[in-house]
């Protein structure tokens, strides 16, 4: 999976999160950040050093868990972020 495909599955996210009516402020600010850090990374940097991939992916991994059950569009968007930052090796 190349770049693109990891920024456009960003793009459905935040999409989602901006029409998650139900989605608490704190969680929808976190989620805007984390996706805020990876689209800067993927916009400076061809090569993503794996331990800060890791990180990134594991950010969007523990927040499926807080809100899983509440938000699944906003879930499955999420999941989909991280399948293709796995699938780049971040």
């Amino acid at each position: 999976m190349d770049k693109n495909r990891v920024l456009d599955a960003l793009h459905t996210l935040q999409s989602e999160l901006s029409g998650a009516n139900t989605l608490d402020d704190a969680s929808r600010q976190s989620l805007l950040a984390i996706t805020a850090d990876i689209h800067r990374k993927l916009e400076a940097d061809d090569d993503v050093p794996p331990e800060e991939g890791e990180s990134l992916g594991g950010k969007l991994q523990d927040s499926i868990l807080e809100f899983e059950a509440e938000h699944p569009q906003v879930t499955a968007a999420v999941n989909q972020v991280a399948a293709a930052l796995a699938n780049l090796g971040i």
